[in-house]
């Protein structure tokens, strides 16, 4: 069985509830950290799928390892590997894509509501959700749709939240939010937070009822990542038929 690589980009950047879905389900997965030059020697072919994680960066910025980011992304879009990216991870695979990655008027952080537009998958591979789901989010820059792609994910602030193109499935917002996470993002980067207004949650808005909303949040998660996971299988059925 081969793993899944799920790429970070901090230390406070883990993927928490993504890991501890992998390992109720026995999904053998490695975690690796772009920053140390851990792509350079990463084979394609020795993958069963990669996750591009979030990051307190932009994909606008001029850091060494984002063009080898970039250009190992490119090479799993060519080979049509299983692709999920997540915030951060998001914004890099909308620029591999071609699509547009921008700083937006203002930052999105918190818990919000987002649409959910799934009829066009049903052909394709249905995704059962609710019209409108609760997220976690945490990010100053967006992106527009590439051609081609089927948005699913629709938020008010900002109205581009995710999309499927292929075998890509792409969030800005937050399914793998655990308890630890929330408390060490808030320490970290308070001295950067805006005041509230409709798009920026207080930190105590936040983490009022936070059991509750990490407990829906990983409902939602399941669904999402069993979806995606998914996606692989049926390619493979598809070329066996």
């Amino acid at each position: 069985m081969l793993p899944i690589y799920i790429v970070c980009h901090a230390s406070c950047e883990p993927s928490s509830y993504l890991c501890a879905y992998f390992d109720k389900n026995n999904i053998l997965y490695k975690k690796i950290n772009a920053l140390n030059n851990d792509l350079n020697s990463l084979d394609i072919t020795a993958v069963a799928g990669l996750v591009f994680m979030g990051g307190p960066y932009s994909v606008y910025e001029n850091r060494p390892w984002l063009k080898d980011e970039l250009q190992l992304l490119q090479k799993a879009i060519d080979a049509d590997t299983l692709i999920m990216g997540v915030c951060f991870g998001s914004q890099l695979i909308s620029k591999a894509l071609g699509a547009q990655v921008y700083k937006a008027e203002q930052m999105e952080l918190g818990w919000h509501m987002i649409a959910t537009d799934t009829e066009r998958l049903d052909h394709l591979h249905p995704l059962k959700l609710k019209k409108n789901i609760e997220v976690f989010e945490w990010h100053e820059d967006i992106f527009s749709i590439p051609e081609g792609a089927i948005p699913i994910f629709s938020g008010t602030n900002h109205e581009n939240q995710g999309y499927l193109s292929g075998n890509i499935l792409v969030m800005q917002f937050h399914l793998e939010m655990t308890e630890q996470m929330v408390d060490e993002w808030l320490k970290k980067y308070h001295w950067c937070l805006p005041g509230p207004s409709q798009s920026v949650q207080s930190p105590e808005q936040i983490t009022q009822d936070l059991h509750k909303h990490l407990n829906d949040l990983h409902k939602q998660a399941d669904t999402i990542y069993g979806w995606w996971l998914n996606l692989k299988q049926l390619k493979t059925e598809e070329k066996k038929g």
